[in-house]
């Protein structure tokens, strides 16, 4: 049964490797590792690759009340001094905590809420998790307006792209690359005084042009566009026509 209570943390997407992004679900429902693993795949994608950074942000979380979370990482079965990610992936650079691992029959790792570093425990421990889901940027090249472009990727993906982090910034250039003009258009739009992303993410002034954030844009350039060669986000028309980003699962 899925849990009855799920929160969605929002995050910006992380890079895993060339094209691909996830996002970060916590389940406020204590399960054992292996439970725990079972639900993601299920409801989800897997239970959580977490970056140390990205074990920062997700210890953040004020819904979490439990001194430990589970996220997808557990011993090689075939070598129980290495690390593996629920995908298989083998795991380096972890930010274990002081004197951790510390015990060959705790085969799992689970987070330390209060300094976001990583303890050995037993699977049977039963505490809340991350689930992940994982992305793919893609362009679209079709000629739409900033509304038929979000309508199209809400309806064949999963969203229009927020490019919230540097390494999406740079994705979305090397991606952009086949577009027929410089500018597509992304998922922000100005709305009753503010700019948002599509997604609910906090729109912060890094990505916008020299001239900074447009504070009070004209009634017709309040759609926004990603320029693949300045890398910067601006202001546009939202009736112009222009290829377009989205967020495609990865599966």
């Amino acid at each position: 049964m899925k849990a009855t209570v799920t929160v969605f943390l929002v995050l910006s997407l992380f890079i895993v490797n060339t094209s691909l992004y996830r996002r970060h679900i916590y389940v406020n429902e204590s399960m054992t590792w292996t439970d725990a693993q079972q639900y993601c795949r299920k409801y989800h994608d897997d239970l959580s690759t977490a970056s140390n950074v990205e074990a920062k942000l997700l210890s953040a979380n004020p819904k979490i009340t439990s001194e430990y979370f589970w996220i997808g990482l557990q011993r090689d079965s075939q070598s129980p001094l290495l690390w593996k990610w629920s995908g298989g992936e083998n795991a380096s650079n972890i930010m274990w905590d002081s004197g951790q691992p510390d015990a060959l029959h705790e085969q799992c790792a689970a987070v330390l809420k209060s300094n976001a570093k990583l303890h050995d425990a037993t699977c049977l421990l039963s505490i809340p998790f991350y689930c992940m889901e994982v992305f793919e940027l893609i362009l679209v090249q079709k000629e739409n307006t900033w509304i038929e472009a979000l309508e199209y990727c809400r309806q064949n993906h999963v969203d229009m792209a927020c490019l919230t982090s540097d390494p999406m910034m740079i994705e979305a250039k090397n991606k952009s690359a086949p577009a027929h003009v410089d500018d597509v258009w992304i998922g922000l739009r100005f709305i009753a005084g503010h700019w948002f992303w599509v997604d609910g993410n906090h729109v912060e002034n890094k990505g916008w042009s020299s001239e900074g954030e447009p504070r009070c844009p004209p009634v017709d350039q309040r759609c926004g566009v990603f320029n693949r060669k300045k890398i910067f986000w601006k202001p546009d028309n939202c009736e112009r026509r222009l290829n377009f980003l989205c967020l495609k699962k990865n599966k």
